[in-house]
Parts: structure tokens; sequence; C-alpha cells
């Protein structure tokens, strides 16, 4: 079997606290993806300052871990929501703060699907968000997450149209910028597979798949090898951090400690995915 391209796993800056892990995830070989956490008010300015100051400090700890910043991905703030027809909310804000990362040195991106207005012409907005997302970064690696099973949550927005399925692959058509598959939005590990081979048939590249399930749980052992049988030479990147026994939305609205999967754990179980391959 081939072995994978890279293995990463999602930090946070309060990460680099633990000089350990830190160490171990070098020293393991696992490269890094950015959660950032700079909250998106809607004030274009503001936001991209606070997320400046995010960045800065991210970028302390890379000089002072000695990394590469053109290894490191950078996945979009603000979580789901990204409207790229508003200005403030939409793409433009976010290719603001992608052009000063470019400026810092970092090549890899990572964005969500666009949500669109269903009450707007649905081929004319295609085709402008198919030109933003050609303008995105073009000299760098940029990759589309596809969202589906968060879109459930949005479901009583009647005025939202969701790129997924089809829409996503008529976005992606031709276009320098790569699609990346999630296991939890693709509704677990046979459905991301399943996926994975259909889109290929299509002639679509996949380069990446982000790994959780159940909001941000760990995969199994079973589960990872399961699908590195069918996702040969992918990078994968784990967005687990949630323990067994709690949950995400517990961990949204306490913000507590408890519900996160220790530090020393989280590698025991990384590790163990690298042993895989």
């Amino acid at each position: 079997m081939e072995k994978c391209n890279n293995f990463y796993t999602t930090v946070t800056v309060s990460d680099f606290h633990d000089t350990s892990y830190i160490n171990d995830l070098i020293n393991n070989n696992i490269g890094l993806e950015l959660a950032l956490l700079a909250h998106l008010s809607g004030n274009a300015s503001l936001d991209l300052e606070n997320l400046k100051k995010e960045m800065a400090d991210f970028c302390h700890f890379f000089d002072l871990f000695k990394m590469q910043r053109n290894t490191i991905r950078v996945h979009q703030p603000g979580g789901y929501m990204y409207y790229w027809s508003d200005r403030v909310k939409g793409l433009e804000a976010l290719n603001n703060f992608f052009n000063y990362c470019c400026d810092l040195g970092f090549q890899h991106f990572i964005i969500h699907t666009p949500y669109g207005n269903s009450s707007v012409d649905e081929n004319k907005e295609l085709e402008e968000f198919r030109k933003k997302l050609g303008s995105l970064v073009p000299n760098s690696n940029l990759e589309v997450e596809e969202i589906s099973t968060s879109n459930k949550d949005l479901s009583s927005k009647k005025d939202v149209r969701f790129y997924s399925v089809e829409l996503f692959e008529e976005l992606m058509k031709g276009q320098k910028a790569t699609m990346l598959l999630d296991v939890y939005e693709c509704g677990g590990v046979e459905k991301t597979v399943q996926r994975m081979k259909y889109l290929a048939s299509k002639g679509f590249k996949i380069k990446t798949i982000h790994l959780h399930k159940d909001k941000h749980k760990f995969l199994t052992s079973d589960e990872f090898e399961q699908l590195l049988k069918s996702a040969r030479c992918m990078n994968f990147v784990n967005e687990g951090f949630i323990k067994a026994n709690s949950s995400f939305d517990e961990f949204v609205k306490t913000k507590s400690v408890d519900c996160i999967v220790s530090n020393n754990e989280r590698m025991n179980i990384l590790k163990g995915y690298r042993e895989k391959y």
C-alpha cells in the first residue's frame, strides 16, 4: 500500500503553550493546520486587525520552534458561514486576510463551500462565485471543503442556497483550487470513500481529507485504517479533539476543558494513526 504524503492536525495558539506536545508533533512529523479563533463581527477592518494579531501570536511560536510557514495550512476563520456575495462577511474580507498571510510566507489555504442567495439567478451567481474562487490567492495552494451535513443546521433559512453536491461540482470545474472532503460532512467513512471515488470518476482532484466524526470526535483506529485503504497518497488532517463522552455542542456552550481530550491522549491517538502507514 502506498504511503500518504502528509499527516496534519489542527492547532490553536493555546496549544503552543504545551511545549512537549508541540515537540511531539514535530518529532513525529505531524504538520499543522491553523484553527483561527478570532471573532468575526462583520466589521471588516476590525476583524482583519484581530486576525493579524492572532497570526502574529502564531508566527512568534513558529519562529520559536523553527517551523517553516510555507508548510503550514491556514483554515478560513469564522466557522461555516461565508456569504460570498457580501463584501464584509464574504470572499473579499477573506481575500484580504489570505493575502496578508501570503505576505507572511504562508502558501496553503482552506475555505468552505459558499452560501448563496436563493432569491437571485442561480447561473449568474454560480458564474460570479467561479470568478471569485479563481481570483483567490492564485499563486498559492487553495482547497475548497465541501460542506453538506452542517448545512442541516441552517435548513430553516429559506433564502440560503447551499453549494454542495451538484453545485459544488459546477463551482469547481476547471478551477486551480482542489476539492477537500471531510468525513463528518460526508456522513462517515464509507460515504467519504464513495464520494471520493465518484468525484475522481468525474475527473476532480482531491488532495486532502479532514478526519473527525460526530462533530470533532476522533476516528477510531479501525475507521482510519478503513479510510486509508481507499484514500491513497492523500493529505490527512485530524480535526478530532472532543472526548467520546462529551459533545462539540456542549463544548461550544461551556468552553470547558473537560470536553477536550488531553494532549497526551491526543498524541497517542495521532501516533496510532501514524503507525497505520
